[in-house]
């Protein structure tokens, strides 16, 4: 799908550098895919709910043995 839009060129430019995309349409893609579960992981974590864990480290490590 084709789109005109205003984008500040020395963001798109820095994100290219950083992601090793090759064109600009690239780095757009990548942006717009790691955005995605991010927020999916956010919702997630909003229905889970808030809980206290009492495991300490070394046990949370021994119970994924």
């Amino acid at each position: 799908m084709k789109i005109a839009t205003h984008v500040d060129e020395k963001l798109l430019k820095d994100a290219m550098k950083a992601t090793r995309a090759r064109t600009k349409r690239d780095v757009i893609e990548q942006g717009l895919r790691s955005l995605l579960p991010t927020r999916k992981h956010r919702e997630f974590a909003k229905r889970l709910g808030e809980f206290k864990v009492s495991w300490t480290h070394d046990e949370l490590m021994r119970s994924r043995e």
